[in-house]
């Protein structure tokens, strides 16, 4: 499939990002099916029963709140459930495309890059909010809090990527300063741990109250958490082996041939291709 594709322009490298993040995003979507619909179901039907107990020892009588809801359930689990991961594989994908690309002058192949970058982001963006604030599922909870959540959740991506880029660049700077790989490795998981303890310490704690039972939430929790690491995972081998693949089948092409004037015919290429680590 990305046989043709020339990856010796950033441009393709985005592309062919944007393709393997949507095909990870429907496998994400093809797992939540499975494993963590079912649970949303079951979460669903004790807010329900729930909210039915209330209204009969309240007389019947209605408080004027309800909202009719705009779209059914079965479209929130189907074609909108794989409508929403190939779009956060999309975005996944370009998030991993620009950070590997912005790594092109650090050491080691685009796979190894690529790996990296995925690392960062998927702890950045879904561990590390979901060890301080993890999901709870649809119509559980309280949902006048759900703005001030997503704040949370946002602030908190943000600081994460934040640290992590910290770290990133403090394992850079004591490479070059020539530590061994074990003091190197031990120092930045070190001060890695405390970071986020300290940010996990000081950021506020979730506002918002769960009434269903706890396995029942935290078995969404859990397949939440490995259908978005799921998503990164395929995403970031798949972008990793591609690159590699294609910087590999340039370092093995012949040589373009020389003219006249000593000048090759490639040298007005915009973007020269990765070649593999040795």
């Amino acid at each position: 499939m990305f046989a043709r594709f020339d990856f010796t322009r950033p441009r393709t490298i985005v592309l062919a990002a944007l393709l393997i993040g949507v095909l990870a995003g429907l496998a994400g979507a093809v797992f939540h099916t499975v494993a963590t619909e079912p649970r949303v179901d079951d979460a669903i039907a004790i807010e329900e029963a729930a909210a039915e107990a209330d209204h009969a020892m309240s007389g019947g009588e209605s408080d004027g709140g309800e909202e009719e809801v705009s779209v059914s359930r079965s479209d929130q689990k189907g074609a909108g459930l794989f409508a929403a991961y190939a779009l956060t594989g999309a975005a996944f994908g370009l998030f991993l495309a620009i950070t590997s690309l912005s790594l092109r002058t650090t050491t080691g192949g685009p796979f190894r890059r690529v790996v990296v970058s995925g690392m960062v982001l998927a702890g950045a963006i879904t561990v590390a909010p979901w060890l301080k604030y993890p999901p709870n599922p649809p119509a559980v909870g309280d949902p006048d809090s759900v703005g001030e959540r997503e704040r949370l959740f946002v602030l908190l991506i943000v600081l994460a990527t934040l640290l992590l880029a910290g770290l990133a660049h403090l394992s850079a700077r004591l490479r070059r300063a020539g530590w061994p790989d074990d003091r190197r490795v031990a120092a930045v998981v070190g001060a890695g741990l405390v970071a986020f303890a300290v940010l996990f310490a000081v950021m506020p704690a979730s506002p918002d109250a769960v009434g269903v039972p706890a396995n029942l939430v935290w078995q969404f929790r859990l397949n939440s958490l490995t259908g978005n690491l799921l998503v990164w995972t395929l995403l970031t081998v798949g972008l990793g082996v591609v690159w590699a693949e294609a910087a590999r089948r340039s370092a093995e092409a012949p040589a373009p041939a020389v003219s006249s004037t000593g000048a090759t015919a490639q040298n007005s290429m915009p973007f020269s291709a990765d070649t593999p680590a040795s």
